[in-house]
């Protein structure tokens, strides 16, 4: 079979995308080559640096991984290769997958791939013109064909491992902190989560969380620490600590063979002495928790989350009586909010005192459960759901109260800093409402954060991390200035 060449195009220097890496490992498993180009917000060039990459390149095949935020930027760059080039070009990801007949009748888009897309990649580029390929549809005229979805791969150890370097060679400063999935899917159902999506798209089609073996995670990151020589490890799993049976085993091998500092992610429910035991002994420096709200009931009956705030401070105490630094994670504009039980809230999170609060604000993505519930509190309009699902991404908050964009960042700024400040002052500046005078034009929302870690007990292991982090961001700065003068 000849070999095929894919470009794929994908907007962020920041980040790299673990789909498009396994993605590409899979194709060149197959003997096909792969390509990427980087684009960023604001960029004059890029147009010049696509044309020219792509007849350097000459792709059979140019793949997008599209999230809802991304659609208009790929929308408008494939329409531009289409302008110059007749390739096909392919669209897949979160976001075709939850709007496929909004993305199919895209003109510029020739293939669109529905859920997870290895298997079904490899076949439409082995074989361009099958039209009954699973999760495939495509075009024939102004015929739309539409395949059904095929079962969710279960032996994850079948995938190849990611394709880093495609990220790593346009990105250099990204492989310092290494990104790694040790698992797919997740047990819980949040209304605004793609999981919540995805778990409706493949029912009756295999069990949706599944987790690889330990040996075959143990393997791959003992040969990319060889051949990269990473600092720091990601782990990107939604809900990391969901096994404890693996988890044990995992952090034995871990700790002899890697013995690598790490971040993990997981859940209030998914947290006990045992588990955040085993992560301190395999070197976790930080544990990401969600809690979305610190309003019970909004909790319960919006997200879907039945985790109850005692439940929320028992997880925190634990992992703070193992001195790992922990942080949760917020949400404006959750439907139901009112400002009374808000101000109460917030007494919440100043009694748990995190490390660091991470806040955003509510999306309502395509086909999630929280839209049925956002158009019963009338907080969200047909009208904008179908902006959403045409790439047009409006972030709310609902109160109206608190609408303002001064009041709403003040009070984000306050969140950065409620970790630090004495628990008597953040109540004081909340019952008396000084937090929007004070932190409405404060630009050292980062201090809190810094400082936090200079306090930590794992103060060194985190100042070789912020090190990095100002490594990457130099070399970020350093290819936009490249990007700018070469192109």
């Amino acid at each position: 079979m000849k070999s095929k060449r894919i470009l794929f195009v994908y907007r962020g220097i920041e980040h790299e995308s673990l789909g498009i890496e396994y993605l590409s490992a899979t194709l060149k498993k197959e003997g096909h080559k792969t390509n990427l180009i980087l684009g960023y917000d604001g960029e004059k060039n890029f147009k010049k640096r696509l044309y020219k990459r792509i007849n350097y390149f000459n792709p059979d095949f140019i793949c997008f991984s599209v999230m809802t935020d991304d659609y208009l930027w790929a929308s408008e760059t494939s329409k531009i290769i289409k302008e110059k080039f007749d390739m096909l070009i392919i669209f897949g990801g979160i976001h075709v997958t939850s709007c496929p007949e909004e993305v199919i009748n895209n003109d510029s888009v020739d293939y669109i791939v529905i859920g997870e897309g290895d298997a079904t990649l490899i076949e439409i580029v082995n074989n361009p013109k099958n039209t009954k390929i699973k999760n495939m549809w495509t075009k024939k005229g102004k015929e739309i064909i539409k395949n059904p979805i095929r079962p969710l791969l279960q032996n994850l150890d079948d995938l190849p491992f990611p394709d880093n370097m495609l990220f790593y060679e346009e990105a250099p400063y990204l492989k310092d902190i290494y990104h790694c999935m040790t698992s797919k899917g997740c047990p819980f159902q949040c209304t605004y989560c793609f999981n919540n999506f995805m778990k409706k798209l493949y029912k009756d089609k295999g069990p949706w969380l599944r987790r690889r073996s330990v040996k075959n995670v143990i393997e791959e990151l003992k040969i990319m620490k060889k051949k990269l020589n990473y600092k720091q490890i990601l782990f990107v799993d939604d809900a990391f600590t969901s096994d404890t049976e693996w988890l044990g085993h995992f952090i034995k091998e871990y700790k002899n063979e890697i013995n690598i500092p790490f971040k993990a992610i997981t859940h209030p429910l998914l947290v006990n002495d045992e588990i955040i035991s085993l992560l301190k002994k395999g070197g976790c420096i930080r544990i990401q928790l969600g809690v979305q709200t610190p309003i019970e009931k909004i909790r319960k009956e919006i997200c879907k989350r039945n985790e109850s705030n005692l439940i929320i401070k028992r997880a925190v105490r634990i992992i703070k009586k193992y001195k790992i630094f922990v942080q949760i994670d917020h949400i404006f504009g959750l439907p139901s909010e009112k400002i009374e039980d808000y101000d109460e809230g917030v007494n919440f999170y100043i009694d748990l005192k995190p490390n660091y609060i991470s806040s955003s604000f509510l999306q309502y993505f395509p086909n999630t459960e929280i839209i049925d519930i956002g158009k019963k509190y009338k907080t969200v309009t047909d009208e904008e759901i179908s902006n959403t699902i045409k790439g047009k991404v409006k972030y709310v908050d609902v109160i109206d109260q608190r609408v303002s964009d001064v009041e709403t960042k003040s009070l984000r700024q306050f969140f950065h800093w409620i970790p630090i400040l004495p628990r008597s002052v953040s109540r004081f500046l909340l019952k008396k409402r000084l937090y929007i005078k004070i932190f409405k034009n404060l630009k050292m929302y980062r201090f809190p954060y810094i400082l936090q870690h200079l306090l930590s007990f794992n103060f060194i292991k985190v100042a070789i991390i912020s090190k990095i982090s100002i490594k990457r961001k130099m070399g970020l700065r350093q290819k936009i200035r490249e990007i700018n003068k070469n192109e």
